[in-house]
Parts: C-alpha cells; sequence; structure tokens
C-alpha cells in the first residue's frame, strides 16, 4: 500500500522483490491511498486513531482516506511506506486482524501502529526493526544486466558512458538556476575532456523549465546517446540505462535514486545543489552524510561539475539487501505470516 508516490511505491515492491527472491510465495494486491484532509490536521487525526474503538475506526478510515478500491479479502501482511499510508495501515490492521510492516522511518507516528519496521537506519524503536542501510528497492546487478539485455539487444551506447538521474525540489534539497546551469555545463565539459558518452534522465519531480533548458542547451551535444524527459514521457530506463553505463550521477535529494545506483554495482556520483537544508539528526541527513563514505561513491556540487575528475570508474560492490532475508523471515515467522522451514 503507498500513497501514489514512485519512491514510496518502490520501497514496497524492492520488499516484495526481496521476499521473492528468498522463494517465499507473493500474492501481491497493490492497494494506493489518498488523504483527503489537509496537513495541518493530520496530528488530530493521529491521535484519533490511535485511542478510537475499531467500529470508529473504519469511520473516520472513511473520512480521512480515498482508496481506488479494496480488497476482496483480508491480507496476511499489509507492507505500506509513506506517512500518507501510515492511517489507513493502522486502521486497516484493526479491521482485518492483519500483520503489517512499514518501510521507512514511521515518526511522527507511534512504532506501535506497526508490527515491524524495515527503516534506513538505526532507531531506538519500540517496535521490532530491521535496519536496511539504502532505502528498499528491487535493484540488483542481476536485474539490471537482464533490464539491459532487454532494452539495448546488442547496441549498448559507445563507452565510456554515463548515466544522469535527475530529480527536483524537496523539503530539504532547493534547486537554484545555478545549480542547473552548472549541470548542463558540466555534461559539456566532460563531453569535451573525457570523451563521455550519456544517458539522461529526469523524474516526476523535475521542473519542466529544466526540462525544456536540457532539451535545448544539449540539442547540439554530440554525445547524448539519449535524453528521456520524464514528464512528457515517463519511460521507466534507470535499470536498463545503469547497464551500460560505467559511472552513475544522481541528483542527492532522492534517496530512493541514490540507493536504486548504490545496488547496481556502479560507482556512484552525488550531485550536490547549493540550496541542501538537513534536520540535524534526522534520517535523512545520516543517509546523505553516509553514503559518499560507502566504497565508490563521490559528492559533487552541481556547479563544479565541469572541474569534476572521479577518482576511480571501476566497478564496486553492490550494496545487497540479500543479509535481510534470514532476519526478515524469522520476523514474518513470529507474526504467523510465513511459517515455511
Amino acid at each position: 500500500m503507498d500513497e501514489g508516490s514512485p519512491g514510496h511505491r518502490a520501497q514496497s515492491e524492492g520488499v516484495v522483490r526481496l521476499l521473492e527472491r528468498a522463494g517465499v510465495p507473493v500474492e501481491l494486491d497493490p492497494l494506493r491511498v489518498q488523504n483527503r484532509l489537509p496537513g495541518v490536521l493530520r496530528g488530530v487525526m493521529r491521535k484519533l486513531i490511535s485511542v478510537s474503538p475499531v467500529w470508529l475506526s473504519e469511520y473516520l478510515l472513511r473520512l480521512f482516506c480515498r482508496f481506488e478500491r479494496l480488497p476482496a479479502q483480508a491480507p496476511a501482511l499489509i507492507i505500506s511506506s509513506g506517512g500518507k499510508s501510515a492511517f489507513a495501515s493502522r486502521i486497516l490492521k484493526r479491521k482485518w486482524r492483519s500483520a503489517n510492516l512499514f518501510v521507512g522511518v514511521p515518526a511522527p507516528f507511534p512504532d506501535r501502529w506497526f508490527d515491524l519496521i524495515l527503516s534506513p537506519v538505526a532507531r531506538p524503536f519500540d517496535t521490532a526493526s530491521l535496519v536496511t542501510g539504502v532505502i528498499p528497492n528491487a535493484v540488483t546487478p542481476e536485474a539490471v544486466a537482464e533490464a539491459g539485455q532487454r532494452y539495448w539487444q546488442e547496441n549498448l551506447p559507445t563507452q565510456p558512458c554515463w548515466v544522469v538521474m535527475i530529480g527536483g525540489d524537496s523539503k530539504s534539497h532547493r534547486f537554484q538556476e545555478p545549480d542547473w546551469s552548472g549541470l548542463i555545463e558540466g555534461i559539456r565539459a566532460l563531453t569535451q575532456k573525457q570523451g563521455v558518452y550519456w544517458l539522461i534522465t529526469t523524474s516526476r519531480r523535475t521542473p519542466e523549465a529544466v526540462e525544456t533548458r536540457l532539451q535545448e542547451e544539449l540539442a547540439d551535444c554530440p554525445n547524448i546517446a539519449e535524453l528521456v524527459l520524464y514528464n512528457r514521457e515517463p519511460k521507466r530506463v534507470m535499470q536498463p540505462f545503469m547497464a551500460a553505463a560505467q559511472r552513475v550521477l544522481v541528483t542527492q535529494d532522492s534517496l530512493t535514486m541514490a540507493s536504486e545506483a548504490l545496488c547496481s554495482g556502479r560507482p556512484v556520483t552525488l550531485l550536490a545543489p547549493q540550496g541542501v537544508r538537513l534536520d540535524p539528526g534526522s534520517f535523512f541527513e545520516e543517509m546523505v552524510e553516509g553514503f559518499p563514505r560507502l566504497p565508490g561513491v563521490e559528492r559533487v556540487a552541481m556547479t563544479e561539475l565541469s572541474a569534476y575528475k572521479p577518482e576511480d570508474n571501476k566497478a564496486v560492490e553492490p550494496v545487497s539487501l540479500e543479509p535481510l532475508v534470514a532476519p526478515l523471515l524469522a520476523e514474518l515467522k513470529r507474526l504467523n505470516v510465513y511459517n515455511r522451514q
């Protein structure tokens, strides 16, 4: 269950794919939920849902949330990601008496709303939790190779080839004109200095004006192998692009895209805008500051991309979620969700 965001949907999908790779039979029934009430009322919503009886919870569910539909039968496990889905997860858990799993850091929602938390960082949760280290996702080197074979067949772009994944403004990151100018100038400069060929994709949050600039100002750049403007043509090309790349450059506003890049086995460069405001002690700060300490990960300011020279372009050991399999299965067994030995 997710709130419609591609990032949150990718997190839930990542957990499902991990279970499937572990041999767990999964019958998936995706459910999208939207909140009816504005964010300023979420504190009141949390209090009401925490203390309300079951019969009132179901009324509050219809009042607060809008679903495309509800499953025909109660699931064994509810997987949710994103704060907007937390209300529905809590109420449906009580309605169906199902176990529920939250992917991410649930604050400001109470830990006790969930039976298990998969958190990217260690926190003193009162509920059982497992630390993922990255945002859960479905990317593995094998999946990347398969996606590349389907997409490229035998026609891989000329090497060296780098991928650029572009996000947009978020609560913690604010991109300004010098950042976008630095990105475009950097692509042109590295084309000349290092002979790099480029696979570039924007995303849902990328402003249309930025997509227009990319299209117009890189039109005469000879080494653009492919440019995907996601808001005009929403192609999902990250995995096949990574299959063809020696290096992945990703704007660090998106922890999901950065995590996918880290799981691909390619060297990763985080592109930092000028406007970064990280809440001290937040999980976002911990991850953004921790990623560059991983092997094969570097960070460069977007305004300084023209002068960038990576330390090494060799493939690195991918970040893997496979070590989570055994403890995750143990937790699902404890919750009577999965009992196979």
